[in-house]
């Protein structure tokens, strides 16, 4: 996922708008023990590890753990209720930390590709500086491309000590029909769940 930020934005639609705003990429991998367990849950959770690049902050951060939490409710960008896919992580560079948390806000409307593939970031600098300068903060938005979101889709992995090829695929096929039924649920059937 690639974007823009800026520094010293909260706001991240006017952080990616604004005319000093940089570079921002991301890339994720979300690991889960038991796919038929994670879609279960009430709000399915899994480990997000992720490695940002930031050139004018500082360059490659990687994260030293992280959650994925998939259709997540809250309020959505209007206030009315919404599913969520929020990206919540902890990244070091050398000993530099820094906080982020990117949510994609899934709600009624005509756009699911948009809302689906664009992120809304927030980063905050958690390290406490030796030359005591204030820790920043910055927000923008990342998207995906299609053609990045189809290589996405091939990297989708099953995994698991002494399970054959069948057991992994089934993973993989689980994982996708419930996201796409959530998708559906909410752009097709148009329900704030």
């Amino acid at each position: 996922m690639t974007g823009r930020v800026a520094l010293k934005s909260t706001d991240p639609v006017a952080g990616y708008a604004a005319t000093s705003a940089f570079a921002m990429s991301m890339r994720a991998s979300i690991e889960t023990g038991n796919v038929a367990e994670f879609v279960g849950r009430a709000v399915p959770t899994a480990r997000l590890r992720a490695e940002m690049v930031i050139p004018v902050v500082g360059g490659r951060f990687v994260s030293t753990h992280g959650t994925f939490e998939l259709f997540r409710s809250g309020p959505g960008l209007d206030g009315k209720p919404a599913r969520m896919m929020v990206y919540t992580a902890e990244l070091v560079n050398d000993d530099r930390r820094i906080r982020m948390c990117a949510t994609k806000y899934l709600q009624p409307s005509w756009h699911p590709w948009g809302d689906s593939t664009t992120a809304h970031v927030t980063l905050t600098e958690i390290s406490v500086r030796a030359d005591g300068a204030r820790p920043w903060c910055a927000a923008g938005l990342i998207k995906i491309s299609p053609r990045n979101f189809l290589v996405q889709l091939t990297t989708m992995r099953g995994f698991g000590e002494g399970s054959t090829w069948k057991q992994r695929r089934r993973a993989v096929l689980t994982y996708a029909d419930f996201f796409v039924r959530g998708l559906l649920k909410t752009y097709l059937q148009r329900v704030r769940w």
